[in-house]
């Protein structure tokens, strides 16, 4: 069974891209310059938040050391797609604290009953 890391057209589940130095969850996208020679083609996370000049954050790390043939497109992900995915994680991420939060003080009322 292939992985995301095989294969080039799948984008990687959230919880499985690195942070970068901000604290986000990085944007995958696909090198399309000549330069460095050897690596047009190849994906790498950068930071979501970085601009064309490296300005911002300077995070990126490479996922393929060589091309692993033809990417179908240049953006793996779009900033659109990049921000939903983050918005449902954080969505699913506070959902997730306020049931551990009714359960800690479900507890608490029982205890407090005895």
């Amino acid at each position: 069974m292939l992985t995301w890391r095989d294969d080039p057209n799948v984008i990687p589940p959230w919880n499985e891209r690195p942070k970068c130095h901000c604290g986000y969850r990085t944007w995958l996208q696909v090198w399309t310059d000549p330069l460095p020679q050897g690596k047009k083609g190849c994906r790498f996370f950068k930071c979501p938040d970085i601009d064309d000049d490296f300005k911002a954050c300077t995070f990126m790390q490479w996922i393929d050391t060589r091309p692993l043939g033809r990417v179908s497109f240049n953006e793996v992900e779009t900033k659109g797609q990049y921000y939903a995915r983050h918005t449902q994680a954080r969505e699913e991420a506070r959902l997730a604290r306020e049931e551990q939060e009714r359960r800690v003080r479900q507890q608490q009322i029982c205890l407090k009953g005895k």
